[in-house]
């Protein structure tokens, strides 16, 4: 374990929780202890309505229960997205560099791994992205905003050009996913609005 004050590679706060937390966590806990003979809601129903809660705050986007997805951190939920869509004889695309646990998500899951520059600004070129998604046809498209190390959040008009690449992008013509890890989302500029509000006009959008 790193002995540092602040780990700026991992999502992490840097202080405790208030002991006002703790007690909280605490009660919570002895509560539930009394459930451990049963297997826990296996949909995380109250979960799951919790993020959506906390999203529509930190968005301003309201997100309908049924489109969140609860796991163990983001890692797992990027392994199940390729699980469900890349895999054999499937493309993954993303733009270098970027959060260097995508090329293993695409390796655990026999998915090829395929990518593209940034700009030396570490910007994308969206015009650029737009013709790799062409080129490739990947099953999956994955975008960091903000990216993840380098801090560049991908702005709307930027994602949508890709997202409109990615319609009928994909193999034999389907749509490409268009995936926007927002794992950094509360370290976006203010006025950098959340890949969230694409969603509805692209369903091809998680």
């Amino acid at each position: 374990m790193l002995q540092v004050p602040v780990i700026l590679n991992v999502n992490e706060n840097p202080y405790p929780p208030a002991p006002e937390v703790i007690a909280s966590i605490r009660d919570a806990v002895t509560e539930a202890a009394g459930t451990l003979n049963r297997y826990p809601d296996r949909d995380f129903g109250a979960l799951r309505k919790d993020l959506a809660d906390y999203l529509a705050i930190e968005s301003g986007v309201r997100i309908p229960v049924d489109e969140v997805w609860a796991a163990n951190g983001s890692n797992e939920v990027m392994l199940h997205l390729l699980q469900a869509f890349g895999g054999p004889q499937r493309t993954v695309l993303s733009f270098l560099p970027t959060y260097s646990m995508y090329p293993e998500y695409a390796r655990d899951t026999l998915t090829a791994w395929v990518t593209a520059p940034r700009r030396p600004d570490f910007t994308l070129d969206p015009d650029d992205a737009a013709r790799q998604v062409r080129k490739v046809r990947p099953a999956v498209v994955l975008l960091a905003s903000p990216n993840n190390p380098t801090g560049t959040a991908l702005p709307a008009e930027d994602l949508v050009t890709i997202l409109e690449a990615a319609r009928g992008g994909g193999p034999d013509g389907t749509d490409a996913i268009v995936v926007v890890d927002e794992a950094y989302g509360e370290f976006r500029r203010e006025g950098t609005p959340s890949a969230l509000e694409r969603r509805e006009e692209h369903p091809h959008l998680v």
